[in-house]
């Protein structure tokens, strides 16, 4: 499966890197397991539903949370820094 960050998710990606180094780890430890493991694996995976239908969340940690979509071995990061908002 291949990954991408949208612009925004990119932008917050570059702001974890330049701040939290924790949270890089974490981010990228996530993407990997989604990409063996989906729709199961670490970060208690939770599909989201109403607007947001069709997307997956996992925790970054109690704050944050890692909000993406997969559709035909493709996965697409919408956030990571906030909590559902973005």
């Amino acid at each position: 499966m291949n990954h991408r960050f949208t612009e925004n998710t990119a932008a917050d990606f570059r702001y974890w890197q330049q701040h939290d180094e924790k949270k890089v780890a974490r981010i990228k430890l996530l993407v990997q397991d989604i990409k063996e493991n989906h729709p199961s694996g670490i970060g208690k995976p939770e599909p989201l539903r109403h607007q947001k239908s069709g997307l997956w969340s996992q925790r970054i940690d109690r704050e944050y949370r890692l909000v993406y979509s997969v559709e035909n071995d493709m996965m697409t990061v919408y956030s990571c820094r906030y909590h559902y908002e973005k």
